[in-house]
């Protein structure tokens, strides 16, 4: 609103010069225009021609749109721009809130980290103990003591949370590339349905004026006593059944474009719409650098340093203890106050620490288990990916045979029907067939599309 109104004062500002330059003296008055010919470019001076008499206001109001669309060309212009197809993953992660998932996790590794860095390995705790004699012979007798427990960081333990807390923070890094893969396969799946959609719009609209243009032709023939009434009523049904086509087909490009808006919160497909074909490489199928791969090794090596904790901790961890003691014999004996300190060192056996070690490794084996797996996973969807792309473009050639063989009998069929030697019903199945042809050929260019976009997102490859 700022910019339209700060356009509105500049544009009443020259309307107002404008006007008092026209009011002033004209006879001296020149303006250039640049003039343009086949040969040259030159620059002529001549003298205004006097406005037409009543046309100020419309001039006016020329000069304040033309303003406005200059101000405000730019800010439109940015609006409708495309975003790439990276754009649409970014938003759509931002929509579904992903991040949380990553900020958590490196919490998490912060938190150990810090624990790591400090003296104790669990939280310090205060003891106090009183020993009197007053519910028995009540000779005034007590003792007070007062300990503080530091339960201490062997040099073990603390290098094993060090070590748990970077593999826990590389894990997130890992995620957050993981999550944007997966939110990278929606999108992609989305933009393809919606271009597919949009694919038939053409073909349908295409086939309806086509329709429509024969009906036409039959009306005439019929009127002038060529075609019977039934010749007319077909191609009627004809023009009805590519207006029912059309209408289920924008229905779908609608539901297409409105789940895309759902998922990434955009109007419009990214730009370009076709990814570039990743390379082709036999050894290994699957790029060690593959999203899902890489996250998954992190998250093994999250599960190995959990087990190096446990292990470490299973010795126990050793309690410095320091506090005070005043005691008394009775109550004609003075106080005695001393200072005390304390180490209690555990023994380490192993069958207390057996439960926790046990799971950690159960841990760590599943890790591995649905490493392998998704590698081989991973190993089937990119070689039935590149079959797929392979079997597009075979479908493709035969697609653009077959569409060139029904544009030329459609031709034929057309001519005969012109002419009279053919009837109505071929020339429709004529028809029919083309459009048929035609639409399988613009599918078969966007299914193209679509198997290079499974074949990155089964490689792993990233928007960027």
């Amino acid at each position: 609103m700022q910019i339209l109104r700060h356009g509105l004062d500049t544009a009443d500002t020259q309307i107002r010069r404008a006007s008092r330059r026209a009011a002033g003296t004209a006879s001296g008055a020149t303006r250039y225009m640049l003039t343009n010919s086949d040969t040259q470019t030159r620059l002529s001076r001549r003298h205004p021609p006097p406005a037409p008499a009543g046309h100020g206001p419309g001039v006016a109001a020329l000069l304040r749109l033309t303003l406005l669309g200059v101000l405000l060309g730019p800010v439109a212009w940015q609006g409708a721009a495309a975003a790439t197809l990276a754009d649409a993953v970014s938003s759509a992660l931002t929509l579904a809130g992903q991040g949380q998932r990553v900020a958590a996790e490196r919490a998490v590794g912060a938190a150990v980290r810090r624990q790591a860095s400090g003296l104790l390995a669990d939280d310090a705790a205060l003891r106090v103990k009183l020993l009197s004699d007053r519910a028995t012979t009540n000779d005034g007798a007590y003792e007070l003591e007062g300990m503080v427990d530091l339960p201490l960081l062997l040099p073990g333990q603390r290098s094993a949370r060090m070590d748990l807390a970077d593999s826990t923070v590389a894990a997130a890094d890992a995620l957050q590339q993981q999550l944007y893969w997966e939110m990278a396969g929606l999108v992609r799946e989305a933009i393809w349905e919606a271009a597919l959609a949009e694919g038939r719009l053409p073909q349908a609209e295409g086939a309806l004026a086509s329709a429509q243009a024969l009906e036409a032709a039959v009306g005439k023939r019929k009127s002038a006593g060529e075609l019977a009434d039934l010749d007319l009523l077909l191609a009627r049904q004809e023009t009805l059944a590519r207006q029912s086509d059309l209408d289920a087909a924008r229905a779908a490009h609608g539901e297409a474009m409105a789940a895309y808006r759902t998922l990434t919160g955009l109007e419009q497909l990214p730009e370009p719409l076709p990814e570039s074909a990743p390379p082709i490489k036999d050894d290994p199928p699957v790029p060690a650098e593959h999203p899902l791969l890489a996250s998954l090794e992190q998250t093994v090596g999250r599960a190995r340093a959990e087990r190096s904790r446990v292990s470490a901790d299973r010795r126990g961890t050793p309690i410095l203890s320091f506090g005070a003691k005043r005691a008394r014999a009775d109550r004609f004996t003075p106080e005695d106050d001393a200072l005390q300190l304390e180490v209690s060192v555990p023994f380490g056996l192993k069958r207390p620490s057996a439960p926790a070690m046990a799971e950690a490794e159960r841990n760590y084996t599943e890790q591995l288990a649905t490493l392998q797996q998704a590698r081989q996973q991973l190993a089937q969807d990119v070689a039935k990916a590149r079959v797929a792309v392979a079997g597009a473009a075979q479908q493709l050639t035969s697609a653009r045979e077959r569409a060139g063989v029904t544009d030329k009998a459609l031709r034929l069929a057309r001519r005969a029907f012109d002419l009279g030697e053919g009837d109505l019903a071929a020339l429709l199945r004529a028809e029919e067939r083309a459009r048929e042809a035609h639409l399988n050929l613009a599918l078969r260019e966007l299914e193209q599309g679509r198997a290079l976009s499974r074949l990155n997102q089964a490689l792993g490859v990233l928007p960027q």
